[in-house]
């Protein structure tokens, strides 16, 4: 009797090692929903997993039921693919519902790549605040208008509560091979490599000497005139320089200091 105990345990304790292998060996991926306006209550085959935006992983391989909800918005079912080892995306722009919009719902506006010298208007008012902070504005749709020496433009945009909507309003770039993109200059040098008096910015690294101003895009590199088509601005605390402008000058080897 006892030596039948002693086979059946061993027996049944390979049974289980050999299950746990196999689900440890069960391929799975992982699902990333986001929705618009975001903090949406998401179930996933059934199971709340959290508000948006949310990664789940180690979901088995096949098509998963998405079920997302929002007070004031209207329901949404939709459905996520999953291939093991990868990240299937969702991405929804919820419905709004009679009341979403309404009443004390709220969001946030920046104005991003603001041409110098430009004259702003917003819902036909003169928008005389600091475009690179984040302005309060009422949730629905709004409408900005911007005067240049070019002309003028209006652009119309959404606001939906609880988030920021981002507006670029640079000019079209003259040449599309080269990036309008602007990267903080703490990211790519030292703190003691540049020096910041009212719009003169001042640089040097590895031996070179910058010198740019904010709103303009010409700079003097060792003395000589480069052009780029986006201008040093301040976001927030932070200085943002050209990224070609950056990526050009931290790649330069130091040059040697002359001996005296």
């Amino acid at each position: 009797m006892l030596a039948r105990l002693v086979f059946a345990a061993f027996f049944g304790a390979i049974a289980l090692a050999a299950s746990a292998i196999a689900w440890a060996a069960v391929p799975s991926g992982g699902a990333y929903v986001t929705t618009l306006p975001a903090g949406a209550d998401i179930w996933i085959d059934g199971t709340y997993v959290g508000r948006s935006p949310v990664f789940v992983d180690a979901l088995a391989r096949g098509t998963h039921s998405i079920t997302i909800t929002k007070t004031g918005w209207s329901v949404h079912e939709t459905t996520v693919s999953v291939t093991p080892g990868a990240i299937a995306l969702s991405s929804t722009t919820l419905v709004p519902g009679s009341r979403a919009m309404a009443g004390k719902a709220r969001g946030t506006l920046a104005l991003r790549g603001l041409p110098a010298g430009a004259e702003v208007t917003l819902d036909g008012a003169p928008f005389a605040r600091d475009p690179q902070k984040q302005v309060p504005l009422p949730a629905g749709t709004h409408r900005v208008t911007i005067k240049t020496a070019r002309g003028k433009t209006t652009r119309t945009f959404a606001i939906f509560p609880d988030t920021a909507t981002q507006i670029v309003l640079r000019e079209a770039p003259r040449d599309d091979s080269r990036s309008p993109v602007v990267a903080p200059v703490d990211g790519y040098l030292p703190g003691s490599a540049w020096s910041l008096q009212g719009k003169k910015i001042v640089l040097r690294y590895g031996g070179h000497v910058v010198v740019a101003h904010l709103g303009e895009t010409n700079v003097r590199f060792d003395g000589a005139k480069l052009s780029f088509d986006s201008a040093p601005q301040r976001i927030g605390r932070k200085l943002y320089l050209p990224l070609e402008l950056l990526e050009k000058l931290s790649s330069k080897a130091p040059r040697p200091v002359p001996s005296r």
